[in-house]
């Protein structure tokens, strides 16, 4: 038995995907999807609808209405934004409290990554679902770590603070033995995501090894730029400490992005929302 399935087994109750969550993601899927029962089967879970009309009331749509009604809701957001609060919902729903952790922090940043991701594919003409779910998840590794090790996981949370994603990695190696990024990729394959989302997971904070997709360097990326939101640093400093070999590989001159990131301080209405 290998390191890391030495670590699961001492998780004694893995989170589990709620199965309202698999049902409207199966039924997302269908492209003559049935809006009525597409509503059904969320007003059997209150909190989605709760998240659904909280988005579309919310400053990210600036109504000068209220929403008061979930099919409303629906066509105002729209199905894609629908399986993105179905999906963030079992996500972020899928962990208790962990004491002395910071849980909402860490989701709103998990959030806010996923949201930029998926507004970088769209500015690029490309698919945003797989995109919007690897970033919600890019770190998801963190939180088993600290059910496993609460006291070393606390360690490693206060050596980390400002250091990169690949210096925590480092840390987290030299301290516990393995990484978030390895137990991330492996919580995601026991909940039979698609591989293309496991590899995002393992390699986001090293977007440029040979073994990584396409996506890693772009989920990196929005993380390092969800980063510099949160802490409400100038856009032309996000822009400029960006890595310049993932800006090479993703074609980006990091300069001209300085306006682009100032758009993105809207997401952090969308990700609140969802919170």
């Amino acid at each position: 038995m290998n390191v890391i399935d030495n670590f699961f087994q001492s998780i004694h109750n893995l989170p589990v995907m709620p199965k309202v969550v698999q049902d409207v993601i199966q039924m997302l899927n269908n492209e003559d999807i049935d809006i009525a029962k597409l509503e059904q089967a969320i007003e059997h879970d209150q909190v989605i609808s709760a998240k659904v009309l909280r988005l579309a009331n919310s400053s990210f749509y600036g109504l000068s209405r209220t929403i008061r009604t979930l099919d409303e809701a629906i066509s105002l957001i729209g199905l894609d934004n629908l399986r993105m609060i179905v999906v963030a919902h079992g996500v972020t729903g899928s962990f208790e409290k962990i004491p002395g952790f910071d849980m909402k922090r860490f989701w709103r940043h998990s959030l806010l990554t996923a949201s930029i991701a998926r507004q970088l594919c769209r500015e690029n003409k490309r698919a945003t679902d797989t995109a919007y779910i690897s970033a919600l998840m890019h770190n998801i590794g963190q939180l088993p770590i600290h059910i496993v090790f609460p006291e070393a996981g606390q360690d490693v949370e206060e050596m980390c603070q400002g250091l990169s994603v690949l210096e925590r990695k480092s840390i987290e190696n030299s301290t516990l033995g393995l990484d978030h990024c390895q137990i991330g990729e492996e919580l995601a394959r026991r909940w039979n995501f698609p591989e293309e989302i496991q590899r995002v997971i393992r390699y986001y904070a090293t977007p440029l090894d040979s073994q990584a997709c396409d996506l890693a360097p772009l989920v990196y990326m929005a993380s390092h730029i969800a980063f510099g939101l949160e802490r409400e640093d100038d856009p032309a400093h996000i822009a400029e400490t960006l890595s310049p070999e993932v800006a090479s590989a993703l074609n980006v001159d990091a300069m001209q992005w300085v306006a682009r990131i100032a758009s993105y301080k809207k997401l952090l209405a969308e990700a609140e929302s969802l919170l």
